[in-house]
């Protein structure tokens, strides 16, 4: 059944492996920064295979990917490799950041992959941003028992590309979301960017749990995209399914998925 790789044995132990090992590694650089690098990318290279194979199918050749949530480029990096686009990478976390820019170094990709410190919101400012105790792909815009914060800046995407002219003139063909529980923050700020844009498709990681520390039900987050058209999707077959499968299907997990527009041509 699509979609039941997220809930599985093998995708939990994953996640709980890499949250036991990372906390320990020196992510800054030198020898264990890029061990770890290459852990985290060959973890991820497992679970988000149907993410990414998704991703190269509806990036469009000479438009821009948004990658909301770049952590350390994961996304960003495998998109870049094999697709003729170009990314805005946004991740808040200094260190996050730092090795976002490393690893487009590594892979020589400085050509497409543009980072920003940034966290997309619904409003321009600064904000807390809660740093998670177990992992550094896992801080959050939204408190869940963080004993740590930080401050960064935020911008809503509307605002960012009112700022930058330049990159506005290039279209959009594939947005990526993945903020821990305040994907609808970031959807609230980018009104303009999905119109002038046709709405483009949104990849988009579905956590119940996390919602719910955001003070959002799963029925809320779907009605939310879907007042704006968009219908969720299996990935990587593209089916169109009711939220409430995806609500059956992703209790006390989570889940990819790729929220398409009703006026989106098969």
């Amino acid at each position: 059944m699509p979609g039941k790789l997220f809930n599985s044995p093998a995708q939990h132990l994953l996640v709980s492996m890499h949250r036991l090992v990372s906390p320990h590694l020196n992510l800054h650089g030198g020898i264990f920064g890029k061990v770890y690098r290459h852990i985290y990318f060959s973890y991820k290279n497992i679970i988000d295979r149907h993410l990414i194979a998704t991703a190269r199918k509806l990036a469009k050749p000479g438009t821009q990917v948004i990658d909301v949530g770049a952590n350390i480029g994961f996304f960003s990096v495998a998109i870049a490799r094999h697709a003729e686009v170009s990314l805005l990478a946004f991740e808040p976390d200094r260190e996050n950041f730092q090795n976002l820019g490393r690893v487009t170094v590594e892979h020589d990709l400085g050509s497409r992959i543009h980072p920003y410190m940034l966290a997309l919101s619904d409003t321009t400012g600064t904000g807390s941003l809660y740093l998670s105790d177990l992992a550094p792909t896992d801080h959050k815009l939204i408190n869940s028992r963080s004993s740590r914060t930080v401050e960064i800046a935020m911008t809503r995407l509307d605002d960012f590309f009112a700022q930058h002219a330049d990159l506005a003139k290039t279209p959009v063909s594939l947005i990526k979301i993945d903020v821990q529980g305040a994907e609808l923050l970031v959807l609230r700020g980018m009104p303009q960017t999905l119109r002038t844009n046709d709405y483009p498709p949104i990849l988009v990681e579905y956590s119940p749990d996390d919602l719910v520390h955001a003070g959002v039900t799963p029925e809320k987050f779907f009605s939310t995209f879907d007042a704006l058209g968009y219908r969720p999707h299996t990935l990587p077959e593209l089916s169109p399914r009711h939220p409430d499968w995806f609500i059956d299907n992703t209790r006390g997990a989570y889940l990819d998925l790729a929220m398409i527009h009703s006026t989106a041509t098969a």
